[in-house]
């Protein structure tokens, strides 16, 4: 007689094809009542415990990561998607506080604990470490339905669907990833995968019917993946997850019946971005593409919704998360061993994911929120110097228009003695700061702060003065002909960056 994982293992088989796993998950028989916890009764997640919502999320960052290991075989890396199902079960298997992985999926349903376990113990020992593609399709399809089913019976359909949002916007990034390292067969047949189980999902005639316009938006770029892949243009493969990405997580929003779910869906999405930047360093690439894929997720999240919620919950989690993810950043860029920084960084989007949920306490792990200099929930401590002023001056000659991690225009053309007004249209506050060695010789230094040298406003800013807020603008005067180039320090990761040449 076949057994229950036998049975389950044929059907994974049977319903993926290029990513396995994402079933909809939402059986109506699966759907009960409340419990005496306070459990989703499965018809919204108004019910749900928020501790049970930050760690459904966590199940989200590592199912994708199960997805990493698939993505990895397809592309023929085997050692290093072992090396990544290693990990991930290292990781599980430490989870043990209240709230972690390890603990709440064995309290949840023990039965799908002991097959999400074996399936990833079959992953590496069978799947990987003897390269059989169609045995890690299976195993990675195990683990992701179990881990699927416990989402769907904590926090309710609704909300498991927005956290399948949050999954297809990481095996997006799975595809950049791979079109990135130059495998782009691979980055066709994942994204294809993905493509197919999109039209599978209960998620997409969910999506469709709530948002059309959105609906459209993410399959369309979906589709145009597999097709930039296959024209073997990486910027381009780019170019269309940037767009599903969001996508996928404002439909997250749109499904959720619990804001703090989609808010949670987001965070470990930008998790399971690091960890493909990790990844990204095991190919021979130069250390700033592996940068790019995390300075993505940052520069999706400074303009994100889930960026004021994060903020608003708890401002010391918000900046630990953000200065991870920055001192991350960095680690890839200077080719050093990225595993701690990686790890260092889930940590924080770990704590942010229960933030967001608004259960910090119940974190699994540490943190003391003890990172840079905090600015307070309004910014009230920081101070903008000479020529930040009020709103735009009537008398400007130009206005360059500063949003969340880009300068606009980037490159403008000004005639001397224009002035130029540099205003803030979104995101946190920014500076305006010339790079002294990036302006004409015989000009004098400049930079919102009124500070003499490049040197001093960098300390200035780390002080909190030089800073232009909402509702400002930095006005300057260029007299000196050249190119002055400069930057937005709080934003200098993310390549905030501009250039006035002055004719």
């Amino acid at each position: 007689m076949p057994t229950r994982r036998t049975v389950l293992a044929a059907s994974v088989v049977a319903a993926t094809t290029g990513v396995a796993g994402c079933t909809d998950g939402t059986d109506d028989d699966s759907d009960e009542e409340a419990d005496a916890d306070g459990e989703s009764n499965g018809d919204g997640g108004s019910n749900v415990e928020s501790p049970a919502i930050g760690v459904a999320a966590e199940w989200n960052a590592i199912r994708a990561r199960t997805a990493d290991a698939l993505a990895l075989g397809v592309a023929g890396e085997f050692s290093t998607g072992g090396a990544v199902v290693s990990d991930t079960l290292a990781r599980f298997e430490g989870a043990t506080a209240e709230w972690g992985a390890h603990e709440q999926l064995e309290e949840t349903d023990h039965e799908s604990y002991e097959e999400f376990e074996e399936a990833l113990e079959e992953l590496k020992q069978e799947g990987l470490d003897e390269s059989d593609l169609e045995r890690i399709r299976t195993e990675v399809g195990l683990a992701d339905e179990q881990l699927q089913s416990v989402q769907h019976d904590r926090l309710g359909a609704e909300n498991a669907l927005a956290l399948d949002m949050g999954q297809f916007a990481a095996r997006i990034n799975d595809v950049a990833t791979l079109a990135a390292a130059g495998q782009f067969a691979a980055a066709e047949t994942v994204a294809e995968g993905i493509d197919e189980a999109w039209e599978d999902s209960n998620a997409h005639d969910a999506v469709s019917d709530a948002d059309s316009d959105l609906y459209s938006t993410f399959e369309g770029a979906v589709i145009g993946l597999a097709s930039a892949a296959a024209d073997e243009d990486a910027e381009a493969v780019r170019d269309e997850a940037e767009t599903a990405i969001p996508a996928a997580i404002d439909a997250a929003y749109v499904l959720a019946e619990d804001e703090a779910v989609a808010d949670a869906a987001g965070i470990a999405t930008m998790q399971a971005r690091g960890w493909d930047a990790a990844v990204l360093t095991t190919f021979d690439v130069a250390p700033e593409t592996a940068a790019d894929i995390a300075r993505g997720a940052y520069q999706w999240f400074e303009s994100a919704r889930v960026h004021e919620s994060l903020e608003s919950a708890d401002h010391a989690t918000y900046e630990a998360f953000e200065d991870e993810l920055e001192a991350y950043i960095e680690t890839l860029e200077t080719e050093a061993t990225v595993d701690e920084a990686a790890a260092d960084f889930a940590a924080a989007a770990l704590r942010a994911q229960f933030a967001v949920a608004g259960a910090l306490e119940d974190a699994p792990g540490e943190g003391d929120g003890d990172h840079g200099h905090e600015h307070g929930d309004e910014h009230a401590d920081l101070e903008g110097g000479p020529n930040v002023v009020e709103g735009v001056p009537d008398d400007v000659d130009h206005v360059v228009k500063m949003h969340a991690t880009s300068f606009e225009p980037e490159n403008l053309t000004v005639a001397s003695g224009d002035t130029v007004a540099f205003e803030h249209v979104g995101g946190e506050p920014h500076t305006v700061t010339a790079y002294e060695d990036g302006i004409p010789a015989d000009a004098a230094y400049w930079a919102s702060g009124d500070f003499e040298s490049e040197q001093r406003a960098r300390e200035g800013w780390e002080n909190g003065v030089g800073a232009v807020r909402s509702g400002q603008s930095y006005v300057r005067t260029f007299e000196t002909t050249g190119e002055h180039e400069y930057v937005c320090l709080p934003h200098e990761t993310v390549e905030m960056t501009g250039t006035i040449v002055v004719e």
